[in-house]
Order: C-alpha cells, then sequence, then structure tokens
C-alpha cells in the first residue's frame, strides 16, 4: 500500500495552499495531473509522477527534465476519452493508495469540478477515502457514517447534500441543526450551513450516498 496519495490537478490552486497541505497532512506520493505540475514548481514541490497530455501547458521543457531525472512521466494523447485527473485517480488506486486528496479540481471550469466530484465515487466504491481541497472547501462522498471532530471543523460551515436522489435514516448530533431519521432528497438545501458544536458530530444514514462539505467563507 502507497498509504496518502496527494494528486495536483490542472485546475487554479494557490500554490502556498499547496505547499501548506501537503506539510500539513503529509504524503507518500505527489502526482502532477498536466497544469498542476505548474503548480507543483511554483510551490517548490517536486512530483513523484507526472501524467496528463499537455495540451495546455506550456511546460513540455519541464517534462523532459524530470523524465531524465527519474520522474516517472506519461503524456497522452489531447484527443482522448478521459480526463487526466481521471488517469491519476486511476494512477493512485493502482499504486494502492488508501486516502486520496486532490488539489486544484474545485476552481476554475465547473464542467471539471462536477467530472472530478463523480470522480470521488470511484475510490469511494473501493473503501478509499478521496478529498476534493481547496483554501476554502473539503468536499467528500460517504456511503457510511462518520464522527466528526471539532478541531477539524473550527470555523467551518458542515452542508451535506444527497448525492444518490435521496439518502434516508439521516440523523445529525453534536450540531445546531440535528436532524432525526430525516429524508435529504436532491432538489432540496436542507443540509446546507450546519455547525458542529459539541466536542464531536456524528452523521450517520441508513441508505444513500452523501456530499459532505466542509466550508469557510
Amino acid at each position: 500500500m502507497s498509504g496518502r496519495i496527494t494528486i495536483v490537478s490542472g485546475g487554479p490552486a494557490n500554490p502556498a495552499f499547496v505547499a501548506r497541505y501537503i506539510e500539513k497532512f503529509g504524503t507518500d506520493i505527489v502526482i502532477a495531473a498536466d497544469k498542476g505540475l505548474d503548480t507543483c514548481v511554483r510551490a517548490g514541490i517536486v512530483p513523484d509522477i507526472v501524467l496528463g497530455d499537455y495540451d495546455s501547458t506550456g511546460m513540455r521543457g519541464r517534462v523532459d527534465e524530470l523524465r531524465r531525472a527519474g520522474v516517472y512521466v506519461e503524456v497522452y494523447p489531447a484527443e482522448k476519452d478521459f480526463t487526466d485527473t481521471e488517469a491519476a485517480v486511476m494512477c493512485a488506486l493502482a499504486k494502492g493508495a488508501d486516502e486520496i486528496s486532490i488539489l486544484g479540481a474545485t476552481g476554475g471550469r465547473l464542467d471539471h469540478f462536477l467530472a472530478n466530484l463523480d470522480l470521488c465515487l470511484v475510490p469511494l466504491r473501493r473503501g478509499v477515502k478521496c478529498t476534493l481541497a481547496d483554501e476554502y472547501n473539503e468536499i467528500r462522498l460517504l456511503d457510511t457514517s462518520i464522527t466528526l471532530h471539532a478541531e477539524d471543523t473550527a470555523g467551518r460551515y458542515v452542508s451535506l447534500l444527497p448525492f444518490t436522489d435521496r439518502v434516508s435514516g439521516v440523523t445529525l448530533t453534536g450540531m445546531k441543526y440535528p436532524l432525526s431519521d430525516a429524508c435529504l432528497v436532491r432538489g432540496s438545501s436542507l443540509g446546507v450551513s450546519n455547525e458542529v458544536t459539541g466536542e464531536t458530530a456524528g452523521i450517520d444514514f441508513t441508505e444513500g450516498i452523501l456530499i459532505l462539505v466542509l466550508s469557510r467563507d
């Protein structure tokens, strides 16, 4: 197993945030997906794996330099039926990740963000935690109940949205707005902008998949 793998995707990302995130949480492997290589360079991070079509970046010379230095590089054709971030996720799973963080996947083009959110379903089905993170948000898919800790949610809103058409048996404890055996359905904003009030908070549900968003203004 490779443990924690961090993917730096090609969307807009603050290099200082990327550097802080990796320093805070640590990582066993860094994968730069296409223009994410540019973010890594500006953050002072040498990735372990570089992949992408490089149709959107002028860093082909840098890619060749990394290849000569022994970094694993895989270049795809520009016309393909998968995104560079999807390729990075599949690479991380092939490397045996038990936790994946994807940075640079939430800003810029909304179609890419929505595709990246859907991509989280692939690790979820394999029992691998996958988080999309930026300076203001952390986003995960949940298919089982979890406990949140106050120190991890300080100053953050906790929002729960149904990824499936409905999520049944939702019970929230230790939160400003508790729920008991509720049903969250798509098209409702019932689960938006909650807050943890206790040392821990429980998110329990019996059926469906939830989108968990921890956010700050």
